[in-house]
This record gives C-alpha cells, sequence and structure tokens, in this order.
C-alpha cells in the first residue's frame, strides 16, 4: 500500500515538473499570454504589434496629417504620411530607429516630404506653417502662387508607448526635425507632436 502511494505521487510530481517545464517561456510571451494587448518592453509591443495608425500636428507634414507605421522588426520600421495645410498636399515617408527603453522609446529617423498645390490660385503671401513661404518658396513661386517643394530630414524623437491595460499599444510622441530643401539648399528647424496607435 505505500508503494503504491509513493508511485502514486511520484507519478503526479513527474506530470507537474512537465507540465512546469512546457510553461517556462521569456517574460514577453508571458504578458502576451496573460493579456493579448500586454507587453513587457517597448520593444516588444513594437514586435507583437507591427502596425501603428495616427496622427501629427506640425513638422514633416506641414500643418498636420495622418500616417501608418510599420515595424519591421523592434526596434526599425517605416512611416508613410498624408496631410498638408492651407493651399496645399503634403505627404512623407519615414525611416525610424528605436535606440533604446522600455515604456519611453528615444528614436532617431530619416524621411522625404513633398509638399504641393495642383492649382494655384494667384499670388501667395503667408502660408500655414509660416516656414512655407518664409524660407523655402522663392519669389517667383510666391508670385505664381505654386508650392513644390522637395524636402529631405533628420528627426529625432522620444515615444511614450503604454504597455499594459485597456490603452495597451496607445503612443504619443514628440519629435525635432531639420527640414532641409533640396532644391536652393535651405534649412528650417521644425517639430511634431503626434499619437499613433499598434494593434
Amino acid at each position: 500500500m505505500k508503494t503504491k502511494f509513493t508511485l502514486i505521487l511520484l507519478s503526479l510530481w513527474i506530470s507537474f515538473s512537465v507540465e512546469a517545464k512546457k510553461i517556462q517561456i521569456d517574460d514577453d510571451a508571458v504578458a502576451e499570454i496573460k493579456s493579448p494587448k500586454s507587453a513587457k518592453t517597448g520593444n516588444s509591443m513594437r514586435k507583437v504589434r507591427r502596425v501603428g495608425m495616427g496622427a501629427s500636428a506640425a513638422g514633416p507634414l506641414g500643418l498636420g496629417g495622418v500616417h501608418m507605421e510599420l515595424n519591421f522588426s523592434p526596434s526599425s520600421g517605416f512611416l508613410a504620411g498624408f496631410g498638408g495645410g492651407p493651399g496645399f498636399q503634403a505627404y512623407t515617408f519615414q525611416y525610424k530607429q528605436v535606440l533604446m527603453g522600455e515604456s519611453l522609446l528615444p528614436y532617431a529617423a530619416a524621411g522625404f516630404s513633398r509638399w504641393m498645390n495642383f492649382d494655384p490660385k494667384g499670388p501667395i503671401r503667408e502660408t500655414t506653417p509660416g516656414i512655407l513661404a518664409e524660407r523655402f518658396m522663392s519669389d517667383e513661386d510666391k508670385a505664381n502662387g505654386t508650392i513644390a517643394e522637395t524636402l529631405f530630414y533628420p528627426a529625432f524623437g522620444l515615444q511614450y508607448v503604454q504597455l499594459t491595460g485597456d490603452w495597451a499599444g496607445f503612443s504619443v510622441y514628440t519629435e525635432v526635425v531639420l527640414l532641409i530643401d533640396v532644391g536652393d539648399f535651405v534649412a528650417a528647424p521644425t517639430g511634431t507632436i503626434g499619437t499613433t496607435y499598434f494593434f
């Protein structure tokens, strides 16, 4: 009877050990099992949620616009956006590299932006944002009302990502941008604030 009881205990211990080994996985996977919306770090969130949609104000999209972000890896991604300002449209393509961090992620980026209008309506004296007329447009462009600016830029930013809870995947960011007009080789510093939801 004692041997039988010992065998039962031994078989239960072996079963428990096997099951325990099966669930020995890394912290990121554990967080994902507990809640598919959760992650332990910003990089693991970017790994689980590879697509983000958001909106931004100022910066490479002019007055503001919307964007989509695709995460190639936990630390790198590609962003495409569309926006503009009064009287013009803008689109942008950007490569983004996350440097470090957990929920607060510093990053560097480089991108291309095009600002244009398709139907000039007389002279332009002022624009929103002001750097368009003040820095990038020539006197001839202002007289004709033509907006056609090709811009390259480096950017450095800081993004906060919510990792857990009902708001997991939601982020806000701010970045400093140096817009460079490739036609005239004129530069203008500016900034961006925005939000992105990763799903």
